[in-house]
């Protein structure tokens, strides 16, 4: 309030510990969801909603309202046409899904294991493929971005400190100006271009995944629209254990193993 009464810039990150497991919701969410007034009846035939999955769903929905009233209070301080407004995931839903990584069977968006869906996406939570970490990644700035698009352009959270430094024009210090730095400004995408054109070239990134005290790992890379996949978290049968490489132009779900 201070601050918007003396004109001056903020930065604020909101982290909601809600819906990340254990999630909880309100009894009345539960209800209105158990109702279909939140949520999509079960599909006849098939089992009800477990409680567990009436908490996440109304705990999905209530987030969902709480960043409403975060973008309402903006709109209301005439801060909201001016403020970049950023909202990601983590990571992808808990559980998992079967030996080699992938929900199918008769209602593969609602596996035993966890609720929560990644789609046609293969993996889950901590899988190396792109429903581990896959999320979604939505910017909202109406005095520079116009309009609706969709970006296909690799981005990552860590891309969020030279982004709002971009925008805010801040150098880095000049001792720090050999320093190597995670992340890119996402301003040269955001405005639909690639980063193929841009003096850094085409986005390469390593990511993985490694539990202690355990064997268990697994490691991919990303160059453009080639993704490599060596081991992974969540998949047990062979195939999981050589190189995978994947077109993820044309294979989105991660299912033709092109090496």
């Amino acid at each position: 309030s201070d601050r918007r009464e003396a004109g001056l810039p903020f930065l604020a990150q909101v982290s909601f510990r809600n819906c990340h497991k254990p999630f909880l919701g309100s009894a009345p969410g539960r209800e209105d969801c158990a109702n279909g007034l939140t949520c999509h009846p079960a599909i006849p035939r098939r089992r009800p909603y477990t409680m567990e999955e009436l908490d996440y769903y109304a705990c999905l929905v209530e987030l969902d309202a709480a960043v409403g009233e975060i973008l309402q209070a903006l709109d209301e301080t005439g801060y909201y046409n001016n403020t970049m407004v950023w909202f990601a995931s983590d990571n992808g839903p808990e559980g998992g899904c079967g030996q080699d990584g992938i929900c199918d069977g008769d209602d593969p968006n609602r596996p035993p294991s966890a609720p929560g869906t990644a789609g046609q996406l293969r993996g889950r939570k901590r899988d190396v493929y792109e429903g581990g970490h896959r999320v979604p990644g939505i910017i909202s700035f109406p005095d520079l971005l116009q309009g609706n698009q969709v970006i296909w352009e690799l981005a990552v959270t860590h891309d969020f400190l030279p982004t709002v430094m971009d925008i805010l024009k801040v150098p880095r210090p000049l001792q720090q100006q050999s320093w190597a730095l995670d992340g890119r400004s996402l301003l040269p995408i955001l405005d639909g271009g690639l980063w193929a054109d841009t003096e850094e070239g085409q986005r390469e990134v390593g990511f993985g995944f490694a539990k202690s005290n355990s064997d268990m790992t697994g490691w991919g890379f990303r160059m453009g629209k080639w993704k490599l996949v060596v081991e992974n978290f969540g998949c047990t049968v062979e195939d999981c254990f050589q190189s995978q490489l994947f077109n993820l132009e044309n294979d989105l779900g991660e299912r033709n193993n092109l090496a």
